[in-house]
């Protein structure tokens, strides 16, 4: 009998969070909402921001403690009311940020959280403005919790008439990042299902005429629904699957693949809903996106090559090429490229077939065990 699927998210969860040596959180697992918008520079939509905020620092003020509005500090209402009217106040190619969270500071995770990026008005409809909820995992064990996050889905993409957008599982890290991409980057590499989304807030000009991709939730703008032959058309794809539903809100569609979502653990293979919804909807995906992850001198990240294997990693022809996902140290490597392992940093390296994968004592991570990390010629030479 197939396990409760929260069940299994509560037996998952505990190997995707991580802890400094003080406590302090680093990564959480968080169930995030991103969105795109137009116009997020006019005072119109502003006001409708704001409705957000003040909707979410009420109903989950007692868990937040610190902003970044301007500058990190320390939360309060006052605080929240100060560069609330700022927002309003400013102008239209005054772009503005507003975080608030759970962390007690920019070097923890948070998995209370709303952020926000608007873009300009001189760059006009070449750039979509950005805000992100993310809330614990469990919010979904709370009684009607799955309701209530579908509710706040519904809000959001109704007050910002949200253009294109996605909600899953996913990595949350603290608001200074650089250092645990490459950890994002590991988890990535096990989890087909956790969404990639440490740089979301810099994809708003990507992201003008594509979506990023699917997950539980995908956000579907009319103008992508209709380039994708209509909603009867969308609505008929999915015909077949009894457990992907479409919802209707003011701006478009919004597909959901499954009651609940999906890790998408190497050993149980890809989620099928999301490689259903994948299909239908790969025709608007962002068809040369850039990579997921800046430089980071701390471990392997997310290059170009990586990246486009992510976005991908629900495609069906990719399947038919894929590569065992991971091999246990003491094992012969099953097919020659570069792979990598969370268990030490910079690890990225070439092997033969038939190498025999090392091991790393003593490492922090735990076991060593080596995941595809891309590329099939050695280029060290």
């Amino acid at each position: 009998m197939p396990m409760d699927p929260l069940e299994k998210l509560a037996q998952q969860a505990p190997g995707l969070e991580f802890e400094l040596p003080d406590g302090a959180p680093v990564i959480r697992l968080g169930l995030a909402a991103t969105l795109y918008f137009k116009e997020g520079y006019t005072t119109a939509v502003k006001e409708k921001i704001i409705e957000c905020f003040e909707r979410f620092y009420e109903e989950f003020e007692a868990h937040l403690n610190w902003q970044v509005a301007g500058r990190p500090q320390k939360l309060s209402r006052q605080k929240f009311d100060k560069h609330r009217d700022a927002i309003l106040s400013s102008g239209p190619n005054d772009q503005r940020e507003w975080h608030i969270s759970s962390a007690r500071n920019q070097k923890e995770a948070g998995v209370y959280s709303l952020s926000l990026l608007t873009s300009f008005a001189t760059h006009g409809d070449k750039d979509r403005s950005y805000l992100k909820l993310t809330l614990p995992w469990d919010y979904l064990n709370e009684p009607d919790g799955k309701k209530h996050f579908h509710e706040w889905l519904l809000f959001l993409v109704n007050k910002l008439a949200a253009e294109s957008g996605y909600s899953g599982l996913a990595c949350k890290l603290p608001y200074d990042f650089a250092s645990y991409m490459p950890m994002e980057y590991q988890l990535a590499q096990q989890y087909s299902g956790l969404e990639v989304d440490t740089f979301a807030f810099s994809m708003g000009r990507e992201l003008c005429s594509h979506i990023k991709g699917v997950n539980w939730y995908t956000v579907l703008g009319q103008t992508f629904v209709e380039r994708l032959g209509g909603e009867e058309t969308v609505r008929q794809a999915f015909a077949a699957h009894p457990d992907i539903k479409c919802i209707n809100y003011d701006n478009g569609l919004i597909v959901r693949a499954g009651e609940y979502p999906e890790l998408g653990a190497q050993e149980d293979g890809l989620p099928r809903v999301y490689v259903a919804v994948n299909r239908v909807v790969k025709p608007v995906r962002i068809p040369n996106p850039d990579q997921l992850h800046s430089y980071s001198p701390y471990g392997d990240c997310f290059d170009q090559e990586s990246s486009a294997r992510w976005y991908a990693r629900f495609d069906e022809e990719q399947q038919e090429r894929a590569i065992p996902e991971k091999i246990y140290a003491g094992q012969p490597c099953s097919h020659a490229g570069y792979w990598s392992t969370p268990a030490s940093a910079e690890s990225r390296q070439f092997f033969n077939k038939g190498e025999v994968m090392p091991n790393f004592e003593d490492s922090d991570w735990g076991a060593t065990i080596w995941y595809w990390a891309g590329g099939d010629t050695d280029t060290t030479e």
